[in-house]
Order: structure tokens, then C-alpha cells, then sequence
């Protein structure tokens, strides 16, 4: 599986969390924090701090593409 883009994963981000509240229609920190998919090998803020890496709210985040691409694929 390639990356998705930024586009396509708040897309699937927002359909499964039905959320889009932040700002550009980002679900926000509380509805990202109740996901649960069994499975995931980090824990859920982990990924979190990733999406913020990956929509360029905090270049400082070190970018954790693998994380992005492992999420997506629960989406």
C-alpha cells in the first residue's frame, strides 16, 4: 500500500471519526482519542502526534509516515 494523500486520508479520517471540526475539517484531539482498533502496535497518541506531523500543524513533530500508512489501512 503507497501513502495516501493528505486529502484522502482527513477523507477517511473524517468518515470514520465523523468528525471535521478543526480547523480545514481535521477531526479533532477528543473524537481521534476514542478510537480504538485492536491491533495497533503504538499506542493511540502515537498516531495522533503523527496525523499533526502529516497535516503540518507542527513542523517540529518528527514525521512518522509509517504510522500514517498503518492507521490508513484500519480506516
Amino acid at each position: 500500500m503507497s501513502l495516501p494523500t493528505r486529502e484522502e486520508f482527513q477523507d477517511k479520517l473524517g468518515l470514520y471519526t465523523e468528525c471535521g471540526i478543526q480547523h480545514d475539517g481535521w477531526c479533532c484531539n477528543s473524537c481521534f482519542h476514542s478510537i480504538e482498533i485492536e491491533g495497533l502496535k503504538e499506542d493511540i497518541h502515537e498516531y495522533w502526534l503523527s496525523v499533526l506531523s502529516f497535516r503540518g500543524d507542527y513542523p517540529d513533530l518528527p514525521p512518522r509516515l509509517d504510522l500514517i500508512e498503518e492507521f490508513y489501512k484500519f480506516l
